[in-house]
């Protein structure tokens, strides 16, 4: 998971640091090797290197980025997005950023390089009133950043029927995680926790027109909403964690939809508000769909908790396939199946 990948990075730089420190004072070691710059990837994939010392930030960016920090040629990201073309890549060297931006340019990439650079829109007007970062074109693409701070709005939300990509986001200490109304979406390697701060709120929520794919990311611990809502007509969910200590349900989706749920773990712990780990069809069937659960680990601590199917989806069930469960079972209530 994300956060483990960080601390085991860390525990990895902090022993090369200090096994280059002994290699000077042990004469049997060799000389201690030369530390290079941070390393960053170009959109060709390849590998390069920012020399220390240089003094100069710009080193880090790609030659054809509007390169965002100290040292870059733009301050904020809002003055980097007033000069972007469509198909633009905007690097963001790491620090903090205190603003909040709308993103107008189409297929427009903003990338964290040289750290993860924190978009900490607290105490900012919101862009268009609704998000620290709000997508008004199709084709967007998120990399590599921090969000928070959106006390009466979302870390990312949308225009609707935009489609967009984020790839390593760390979305947090908002009153909605991302909220998203239509498109065709993409999230990979990416974290939301410490949001939805209402029942009404949550983690991630996503309805409309949309489509939506999830790869390896993590939603936990929202304050009193859902970890993941999602009346999308199509949800495809792949090795990924979704953990409630205090919210209501796991996982919602409450206008049904074709939905698949693999290689994934859910967990309710026991101060968790509501009793519902998955809801199905609650609201109707705007999307006619079944949702299956294939290979997905549920553990659940709390007395009473249930999986249901509203059965709004005329003949569609909830299906498990290669389901385990560990602590309390929860009930399940409706139309599901077991494979």
């Amino acid at each position: 998971m994300l956060g483990c990948r960080i601390a085991v990075c860390a525990v990895i730089v902090g022993a090369l640091a200090f096994g280059f420190a002994g290699a000077a004072e042990e004469p049997h070691l060799p000389p201690s090797p030369t530390l290079i710059g941070p390393l960053h990837r170009d959109s060709q994939g390849q590998l390069h290197v920012a020399t220390p010392g240089s003094g100069n930030s710009r080193a880090l960016c790609e030659k054809a980025a509007l390169c965002v920090g100290n040292g870059g040629r733009y301050a904020t990201l809002s003055a980097a997005l007033a000069a972007a073309a469509p198909g633009a890549l905007i690097e963001i060297l790491g620090g903090v950023y205190h603003e909040a931006a709308d993103i107008k340019v189409p297929r427009v990439t903003l990338r964290g390089i040289g750290g993860t650079p924190h978009i900490d829109c607290s105490g900012e007007p919101l862009a268009s009133d609704k998000a620290c970062l709000f997508l008004a074109a199709p084709g967007i693409t998120l990399e590599n950043l921090e969000i928070s701070g959106a006390a009466q709005g979302a870390c990312i939300s949308n225009e609707p029927g935009t489609g967009f990509t984020l790839r390593r986001i760390y979305c947090h200490g908002s009153r909605e995680g991302v909220v998203a109304a239509g498109g065709a979406i993409t999230i990979e390697d990416s974290q939301f926790f410490d949001n939805g701060w209402t029942r009404a709120a949550h983690n991630a929520d996503f309805f409309g027109d949309c489509t939506l794919t999830v790869r390896g990311s993590i939603f936990r611990d929202a304050r009193l909403g859902n970890e993941f809502t999602s009346g999308c007509r199509k949800t495809e969910i792949s090795s990924s964690t979704f953990s409630s200590t205090q919210g209501i349900s796991e996982l919602a989706f409450p206008t049904g939809g074709d939905t698949l749920i693999y290689r994934s773990t859910i967990a309710k712990g026991a101060g968790s508000d509501g009793e519902t780990i998955i809801a199905f069809a609650r609201d109707g069937c705007t999307h006619p769909g079944a949702l299956q659960l294939k290979s997905v680990h549920i553990s659940n601590a709390r007395p009473i908790a249930e999986i249901r199917n509203y059965d709004r989806c005329t003949a569609r069930p909830i299906i498990l396939d290669d389901v385990s469960i560990d602590g309390i079972p929860p009930k399940e209530i409706g139309y599901i199946t077991r494979r």
